[in-house]
């Protein structure tokens, strides 16, 4: 299995709608914190929590650093085939990296004690929305 970081390259193959995607992160995601994953059957939902600021401005979120300091990216999956999630209540942030197998994607992030993967056929992207996650002034 081929596995790399999540970048505008790799991320771009299983994700079906991704230009808004590449045009704020074409260098990648950095750490995030999958904040969010439901089921259902053969599908799935997944929401990213990014603390890099983007590299294009939108202005209904307002400005970084002000306004907000994380996006949310919210996600549908589909094909879904396998998970595999251990002590999620320890989850944080990490690299989410992602691997081809065939023709399946899986996405992957690892802690100190915690791990999520998912293996996948496509992710298609719904929405976006953003928040201020602690004191503002830490960005």
């Amino acid at each position: 299995m081929d596995t790399t970081i999540i970048d505008s390259s790799i991320f771009l193959e299983c994700t079906g709608n991704h230009f808004f995607i590449e045009g704020l992160y074409p260098h990648g995601l950095g750490e995030v914190l999958v904040g969010q994953f439901g089921l259902d059957i053969g599908r799935f939902s997944i929401n990213i929590h990014i603390y890099v600021e983007p590299a294009k401005k939108v202005p209904k979120w307002g400005v970084w650093g002000k306004d907000y300091n994380v996006l949310v990216l919210e996600f549908l999956g589909d094909g879904l085939t396998d998970i595999k999630i251990d002590n999620w209540s320890g989850f944080g942030k990490a690299q989410l990296r992602c691997r081809k197998d065939g023709n399946k994607y899986g996405l992957y992030q690892k802690g100190v004690d915690w791990n999520f993967e998912v293996l996948f056929g496509m992710l298609s992207f719904q929405r976006s929305s953003t928040y201020i996650d602690g004191d503002i002034n830490d960005c």
